[in-house]
């Protein structure tokens, strides 16, 4: 999935693009570079994606940062809003799915969490 999101966000003209497998190591990326997006999917390991940008949520520096949860989990979707994702993709998509996606998130400063 990794592969796959990175490849989207390429092709989309977002050349700075760094990627992790785990929600540990993308806290640790977090603490050491500023980013504008974190995405991530809903069921990783050792964290979530939700938990994961609960971290995000609760660290001051991080907390403006955007996020887009991925989920495979039908049903979930009005969960990830609770979870503090500005904005979330449900399994499978299409890459036209988050493109129009980021627009949204970076064109709604209401997504950005106050």
């Amino acid at each position: 999935m990794t592969e796959i999101v990175t490849r989207i966000l390429r092709d989309s003209k977002y050349v700075d693009v760094d990627r992790v497998h785990d929600g540990i190591a993308a806290f640790e990326k977090l603490q050491q570079k500023e980013y504008d997006l974190v995405i991530t999917d809903w069921q990783m390991k050792p964290i979530s994606g939700p938990e994961l940008i609960k971290r995000i949520r609760a660290n001051e520096r991080l907390s403006k940062v955007r996020t887009i949860l991925i989920t495979a989990l039908h049903g979930k979707d009005d969960a990830a809003w609770l979870d503090g994702a500005d904005g979330y993709i449900t399994k499978p998509f299409e890459p036209r799915d988050l493109t129009e996606k980021l627009e949204q998130v970076f064109s709604d400063p209401g997504t950005v969490p106050a």
